[in-house]
């Protein structure tokens, strides 16, 4: 209870330094040529957000039919005001999940492995009988319906664990001793996991004696010439954003076997790359995982349905399928958009302004949508 109060006062103290630091949109320096209506129309849904939120910066990457377009509001860094640039690093967070499902259909594909097999295949300490563990399939982990709880119990508990460092210190060992212990799983229902795609990365690993990084860097990164993206902190760019939690800069996340929920850091330029593989699949090597990847498998509710990680919104003029992301120092939103051939890339270097950015995300689709 004591360490409970403690973080409520920490969060407290921290909200009340952020209200201070708030800069009006007017005097926030940007970089939208405001020379079309659709610049226009961006310009003020941008002050609409930053109204919403207290994020130092924004950065808005648009790929139309290929044709690239940056806008960037306000400071990557506000100590130093440095702007938001194209080429500019922020952690991606949850969209992270999406290049996991990636991998794992690629892997299965050359069959090192079974998205059909149950967990119990893959966990050390138990075998394909296992009561528990074999309800559930690899396929069902990738499209969020695996029945595993949104984080493993206990993660605040392993030695060296840190608040704002919530991911560094759980291991291997700790994820299977929890998947070991646990008493049930009922998958069929949709249940968003972290702690599922951080054990589908981990077991990518184990099936090929390869990091994560690496597979990533092999499989999707060195195919899509993504040559600023990475996981591993010691390859951060010079050209990296500062991410702020309520006010106050936040050091990139660390992982270890959870690094599939949300581990990779990468740009705005790096991400259109990838999104436009998503609408082009048959002109990248990529291109048979991305078509399974996005194919619609579960519905969420009467608009939204969920693929191997990638989720899509029915109730615009079009499908649109995306993923959003939140760090303690970011928010980001990527979507893409086959038929008009679409796609779009938001991060905010704040954490908790996911709200703001998701809506100001969706205005831009439908803008984009010509709906």
């Amino acid at each position: 209870m004591l360490k409970r109060i403690k973080i409520i006062l920490q969060l407290l103290l921290l909200q009340l330094s952020a209200r201070t630091q708030s800069i009006p949109f007017e005097q926030l320096p940007f970089t939208n040529p405001l020379l079309t209506e659709f610049d226009s129309i961006l310009h003020e849904q941008a002050r609409t957000f930053f109204k919403k939120s207290k994020a130092p910066g924004l950065m808005i990457g648009i790929s139309r039919d290929g044709e690239k377009t940056f806008y960037s509001y306000g400071y990557a860094d506000s100590a130093s005001k440095k702007i938001f640039g194209p080429g500019t690093v922020f952690e991606i967070g949850s969209i992270t999940k999406t290049f996991t499902a990636n991998l794992l259909l690629q892997l299965d594909a050359k069959k090192i492995i079974t998205i059909d097999n149950p967990l119990s295949v893959y966990i050390p300490g138990t075998g394909i009988n296992d009561t528990v563990l074999s309800k559930a399939r690899l396929k069902q982990v990738a499209n969020h319906t695996s029945g595993l709880p949104r984080l493993p119990e206990g993660m605040d508990k392993v030695e060296g664990y840190t608040m704002m460092q919530p991911y560094a210190y759980y291991k291997k060992e700790d994820l299977y001793t929890f998947l070991l212990r646990m008493k049930n799983l009922k998958p069929g229902n949709y249940s968003y996991s972290n702690l599922g795609f951080g054990l589908l990365a981990t077991i990518m690993e184990n099936e090929t004696n390869s990091s994560f990084e690496s597979l990533l860097e092999k499989y999707i990164w060195k195919p899509l010439g993504m040559e600023n993206s990475y996981i591993n902190a010691g390859k951060a760019r010079a050209d990296t954003a500062t991410g702020y939690f309520y006010g106050k800069p936040a050091s990139y996340w660390v992982f270890d076997c959870m690094a599939g929920a949300g581990a990779i850091k990468s740009n705005a330029i790096d991400l259109l790359k990838y999104l436009d593989a998503h609408i082009n699949p048959d002109k990248t090597q990529l291109g048979e995982a991305i078509k399974k990847v996005t194919e619609p498998l579960h519905t969420i509710s009467a608009n939204m349905q969920i693929g191997y990680g990638w989720h899509t919104l029915e109730n615009l003029k079009h499908r649109i399928t995306w993923h959003n992301g939140g760090t303690y120092g970011f928010s980001t939103f990527a979507a893409f958009e086959t038929l008009t051939r679409n796609s779009i890339v938001l991060a905010a270097n704040s954490s908790g302004v996911n709200a703001a950015l998701d809506k100001l995300a969706i205005d831009l689709c439908i803008l984009l949508m010509g709906k």
